[in-house]
This record gives structure tokens, C-alpha cells and sequence, in this order.
């Protein structure tokens, strides 16, 4: 499998948007604001990831409030589709440089999670039976899971379904995580997690690089 150099991966640690493409014949198209498109040869794509090589728990967890409310009890993945992601600019090789680096390697993983959701801040306030969980529900959306609050869904353009979600109860969800692919510092090979949790802010002081080690 052709790791992403250390150089590259090491310097993921910004706030960027993903751009991605499946079919490497045609752009996509989404309804969601965040979902970018762009158009990759095939020979780009990284080799297949087999299903069981990433444990997913900790790359999901970068989906949910960085609060802590909303636990991942289990997450495995269902589809792993190799993709080139674009690149944010500032992670990108020097723009200075003809031979300017726009893509890496990476995939677009179809998963299926365990959350639970362990009720805060409401004081001597009796916690609601249910509040609903926002799940997001393009294929290509950069958004994340959250829990009560206003309704995210603008008629016409439903962004997220809404379950009801139980104190401490697990509830099963389906969702998409971006990755790239890179290696840790021993050189060995690991995803590197899009920055859900940096993104909005561009990054600050509590982001942090999220891998997941590649099982061989």
C-alpha cells in the first residue's frame, strides 16, 4: 500500500475542506454547501483498504461534540471507496512551486456506530425522556452528529436525519468519515482523519492530528 510521506502527514494539522470524487469520469454534485467535487484519474487512487484494518472508533468521535455528550460505544466500517481528496491551501505544497501539490490519497468510509449519549448541564433540571440526534445524511457532507438544540433541516434541503436519542441508551447510526492515507512516526501506515472539530475556526489550540493505525 503507497503511504502518503511523513513530511505530508505530519503537516496535517490545519482546519481544511475535503473535495472528492468517485466516478474519475464526471464531476459530483451535491445540494450540501460542503461538498466540493473534483476530478482524479483512476491511476491516482490508493489501493483498496480492507474493511477490518481500521478500528474507526476514535475517527467517528471527531464527528461528535467535543463537549463529550455523545459517546461511540463501536463503529465499523461498511464501504471504504479509495479517492484522491483535495488538499486545503494551506496544506498543500509550496504555491510558490510549479509542481504545486493539490491531492493526497484517501478514502471516502461508509460506517455504521454505536452512540450514546450521556446528558450535561442540566442542573437540578429534570434531563429530558429523549432529545433528537442529528445525524448527517449526504454522502458527501462534512458535517457532524449533534444532540438537540434548533432543527438543522432547512425545508426541501434535509441535511440530517432526526432520531430520537435515549439518556444512556446506544442507538445504531450510519454515517461517512474522510481520511487520508499517511503513516505515524514509526513510519507505519495510518489514516489521517479529516479535522471535523478544527474546521469551522480553521484550527486552535485543541486541535489535534487524529490516526488510525492500518492493521497489516
Amino acid at each position: 500500500m503507497k503511504n502518503l510521506p511523513l513530511s505530508l502527514a505530519a503537516g496535517l494539522a490545519l482546519g481544511f475542506t475535503v473535495s472528492c470524487q468517485s466516478n474519475p469520469t464526471s464531476k459530483e454534485t451535491s445540494s450540501t454547501p460542503d461538498a466540493p467535487a473534483a476530478t482524479q484519474p483512476v491511476a491516482n487512487f490508493p489501493a483498496p483498504l480492507p474493511l477490518t484494518a481500521v478500528d474507526l472508533k476514535l475517527g467517528v468521535a471527531e464527528q461528535t461534540p467535543r463537549e463529550g455528550y455523545l459517546q461511540v460505544v463501536s463503529a465499523k466500517a461498511l464501504k471504504a471507496e479509495p479517492m484522491q481528496l483535495r488538499l486545503p491551501a494551506m496544506w498543500q505544497s509550496d504555491p510558490d512551486r510549479a509542481d504545486i501539490v493539490k491531492d493526497a490519497p484517501g478514502y471516502r468510509i461508509s460506517y455504521e456506530a454505536v452512540l450514546q449519549w450521556l446528558p450535561q448541564g442540566f442542573g437540578r433540571q429534570p434531563v429530558p425522556a429523549s432529545l433528537p440526534l442529528y445525524s448527517p445524511n449526504g454522502r458527501d457532507t462534512l458535517a457532524s452528529f449533534r444532540v438537540g438544540g434548533q432543527n438543522l433541516n432547512v425545508p426541501g434541503r434535509e441535511r440530517y436525519d432526526v432520531t430520537p436519542i435515549q439518556p444512556r441508551k446506544p442507538l445504531t447510526v450510519r454515517g461517512t468519515l474522510y481520511a487520508f492515507l499517511g503513516e505515524n512516526e514509526q513510519k507505519q501506515p495510518a489514516l489521517v482523519v479529516y479535522p471535523y472539530r478544527g474546521r469551522a475556526g480553521g484550527f486552535d489550540d485543541s486541535f489535534k492530528k487524529v490516526l488510525l493505525p492500518i492493521s497489516q
